[in-house]
């Protein structure tokens, strides 16, 4: 199963262990702009599991690069999924931030983590 996301409810769903590669398109350049991801297992926690922060991207878009280390970090209950969530914040300094997913105060959207198959 690759990592998949779904364009309406942003529900991304993957294995552990497994790579993961997304593409979020901007309406507007951000080059001047640091774009950051994070997962989280429990959302009254500061700390997120994975972070990633790409720094004055080139174009109107990001792509978020999870790697096997990455992945490898999140649980994953055997014969089911562990639920946790997922969120895209911008910023350039101290002089603005934005979150841009989710919007409109919402809950995060969620990513569920299968077990891994097998071992390399």
């Amino acid at each position: 199963m690759p990592f998949t996301i779904d364009e309406n409810s942003l529900l991304i769903k993957g294995r552990k262990g497994d790579t993961a590669s997304f593409t979020f398109n901007f309406n507007q350049d951000i080059s001047a702009y640091t774009v950051h991801f994070y997962v989280k297992k429990n959302l009254n926690t500061s700390d997120g599991i994975i972070e990633k922060e790409y720094v004055n991207p080139n174009t109107n878009s990001v792509t978020i690069e999870l790697t096997t280390e990455d992945t490898e970090k999140l649980t994953a209950q055997a014969n089911s999924y562990t639920t946790y969530y997922w969120g895209l914040k911008i910023n350039n300094g101290s002089d603005f931030a934005q979150t841009i997913i989710p919007t409109e105060f919402k809950n995060p959207p969620m990513m569920y983590i299968y077990p891994e198959i097998g071992a390399v």
